[in-house]
């Protein structure tokens, strides 16, 4: 009895672990299944995405086509109405290569007629051919006898040029035999004249002013402009004066003012320096009325 009940049990223990192994093959088959369904989704989302996206691009692909369509429909309305445009021009130019065609033909008569009249006055030219060489022949004659009287002028206009300026010279006083030394003062003697530039004391200027006729008598301003070796004015004045060939204005160094009755006068002028002058050459200019009347120039160690 005991026997027949433990075989029992092992037949249901067996049924049992058969039937859990079943059911674990189930389970192992069902999780598959579903691994293989999970795959099998995602492989068919993404190739419903790629397939999407294929459409889309099919589409993008099918508008531009549609557009370039539509661009080459426009181009080529816009080539017909060219050709159009075109057909219309080679007409005119026909028109008008035939009309130039005419106007040539007329030319040409026209050319023809010219070229008969050129060719009647090509004779009478070659007619006047001899009446040329000897007219060309007195034209050179006519030029050297031009040359020799330009060469006459010349010569009248220099002679002229040279009287208008001792004209001018003769109307405007002058200051002939402008001289000018240094000297230094000496408290125990006689000045002694001096050459060095930082040892002089004075400056002594004469000159004498000619006498004209052609000059009328009046009051005459004398202005002494003494430049130092940098062309600045050596005691220089506060009041300025014109110079009448160029329009400046400048300073004076000494000025005085006389009265010419025609007749020549001798100036003499003291210019003071009590700090001795520049190394260098100094000029000493004089002007008569603003005009320039002549000048000198010393040299200073």
């Amino acid at each position: 009895m005991e026997n027949f009940r433990e075989k029992r049990l092992e037949r249901q223990l067996k049924s049992q672990r058969t039937t859990s192994i079943v059911i674990a093959v189930l389970l192992i088959l069902s999780i598959l299944a579903n691994i293989w369904l999970i795959v099998r989704v995602s492989n068919v989302r993404g190739e419903v995405e790629e397939i999407a996206q294929e459409r889309d691009e099919i589409i993008y692909e099918r508008d531009a086509f549609e557009q370039e369509t539509e661009q080459l429909e426009s181009e080529v309305e816009a080539l017909n109405q060219q050709i159009e445009g075109l057909r219309q021009t080679a007409e005119d130019l026909e028109s008008e290569v035939q009309a130039r065609g005419a106007r040539i033909a007329a030319l040409r008569r026209q050319l023809g007629t010219q070229i008969e009249d050129l060719q009647e006055k090509l004779a009478e030219l070659e007619g006047l051919e001899e009446e040329y060489r000897i007219l060309e022949e007195e034209r050179e004659e006519l030029l050297v006898k031009i040359e020799d009287l330009e060469d006459d002028l010349t010569g009248l206009r220099e002679e002229h040029q040279a009287l208008g300026d001792l004209v001018d010279r003769a109307t405007y006083l002058q200051a002939y035999n402008v001289h000018a030394y240094t000297v230094r003062d000496r408290w125990w003697g006689r000045p002694v004249l001096m050459e060095v530039a930082g040892r002089v004391t004075r400056t002594m200027v004469s000159f004498e002013i000619n006498s004209s006729l052609l000059v009328e008598p009046a009051a005459k301003d004398v202005h002494v402009v003494m430049l130092d070796p940098e062309g600045q004015v050596v005691n220089p004045s506060n009041d300025t004066f014109t110079i009448e060939d160029t329009g400046e204005e400048s300073p004076w160094t000494v000025h005085t003012t006389f009265q010419y009755d025609q007749r020549s006068v001798p100036l003499m002028y003291r210019i003071e320096h009590e700090d001795g002058l520049t190394e260098g050459v100094q000029t000493v200019e004089v002007y008569i009325n603003g005009e320039f009347g002549g000048s000198t120039s010393l040299t200073l160690e």
